[in-house]
């Protein structure tokens, strides 16, 4: 097969402001799997889970190895065998039980949101929600002080929000993006020396626990924190916006998950296989390796395109681009093999108790504005998300 190539100009270029449906489509058209620029594309369902089995033939840690990252983000920079280590570790620790653990202090943290701004019967979901609460699930997950919460907030998002996608290169990030590494770099060095003497029920005494051959350098623990900010953090954020606006858009979506709450859970799935946050995830090829009949050479940068192969799902043939709440949560949001999302437990649970608890609350809305996607971006997300109701 021969391959296509198109101008660099291509993937920026996808039509978001017509909607995820018709930028996905445009991002599948060249074919399952081409060329911008230096970087491969792999749009299909098959070839994006071939990638995802293949570890060794499509190079996580080389992927980040390639934009010189200052941290080294644990686990998703490492590639096997070391990676399965770390996972034996870390799994547990993001398991269910551990995350159904936090639910009391998870309501309690959006319901003071909510609090907040019920009473004028207006919001941004992004602005007053969206953008808090999932960092102050990070700082419970740490067990570190929420008082800490405005100062963490301003690290982290001059983080992501300056960095180019993906890097963290000393040599192309911005100042503040170094800035603001530095001074979340000092805090957390700082937590884990205070961790050490006044351990709690957290993940970061569990991890500073850990003795012998399963003992963990502060370097380890430090790129761990860094992956979790830089992969926890915009995407929960992303993910609860486009929920919000399904549900403000659609009434009787929202009635039918006000009625019955089971339907929450398959909503959840369905947001993330049609607007999930992470259009992309980057590899390397350690090798020639052909994908769908395309050759692609040794050592490239490739992009294993997660929202259009989440088109193809199986489960969904018949009508791919429509949510079905009755369909089996097969999506790749989450991404898949090896290295599928650490937080994926901790993240579904942010989704569903905003849902619940928004509610709760305020079981009717409205947009009341423009929801723009923020785009070319690494992660997708909205800028804002108007909302208004009857005050409560």
């Amino acid at each position: 097969m021969t391959t296509t190539e198109m101008p660099d100009t291509y993937y920026g270029a996808a039509p978001l402001q017509d909607g995820r449906t018709a930028a996905m489509e445009y991002l599948r058209r060249p074919g399952p799997v081409y060329r911008c620029g230096s970087t491969w594309f792999i749009t299909s369902y098959d070839g994006v889970r071939f990638a995802q089995k293949n570890p060794d033939l499509f190079s996580s840690a080389k992927a980040f190895d390639g934009v010189a990252n200052a941290i080294r983000m644990i686990p998703l920079a490492i590639d096997p065998p070391k990676h399965a280590d770390y996972r034996r570790v870390l799994d547990p620790m993001f398991g269910p039980k551990r995350m159904e653990a936090m639910d009391a202090d998870l309501r309690a943290q959006l319901r003071g949101h909510i609090d907040a701004f019920a009473p004028s019967g207006r919001c941004d979901v992004v602005a007053d929600l969206s953008y808090k609460f999932p960092t102050q699930a990070i700082l419970t997950l740490f067990g570190l002080p929420l008082e800490h919460l405005p100062q963490f907030l301003e690290w982290t998002y001059g983080i992501i929000k300056d960095r180019e996608v993906g890097s963290l290169d000393a040599e192309t990030a911005s100042p503040r993006v170094i800035e603001c590494s530095i001074a979340l770099f000092g805090f957390l060095a700082e937590q884990l020396e205070i961790k050490r003497s006044h351990p709690g029920e957290d993940m970061l005494s569990s991890i500073l626990a850990l003795d012998g051959d399963e003992a963990w350098s502060d370097e380890e623990i430090l790129g761990l924190c860094f992956l979790i900010v830089l992969a926890g953090l915009d995407t929960v954020t992303g993910a609860i916006g486009y929920s919000m606006l399904n549900l403000a858009t659609n009434p009787e979506l929202r009635q039918r998950l006000i009625a019955d709450q089971s339907l929450i859970a398959p909503f959840v799935e369905e947001v993330l296989r049609l607007d999930g946050p992470v259009p992309g995830v980057p590899r390397r090829t350690t090798q020639d390796a052909e994908v769908e009949g395309v050759l692609i050479p040794a050592d490239s940068p490739v992009l294993l395109m997660l929202g259009t192969a989440n088109r193809e799902v199986p489960s969904v043939a018949a009508a791919p681009n429509e949510m079905n709440l009755n369909a089996k949560p097969t999506h790749l949001g989450f991404g898949g093999g090896i290295h599928r999302c650490l937080g994926s437990h901790l993240a579904r649970r942010e989704l569903r108790l905003t849902v619940e608890e928004f509610h709760a609350r305020i079981p009717e809305y409205r947009l009341a504005g423009e929801a723009h996607t923020l785009w070319p971006a690494g992660t997708l997300g909205l800028e804002a998300l108007p909302l208004e109701f009857e005050p409560c």
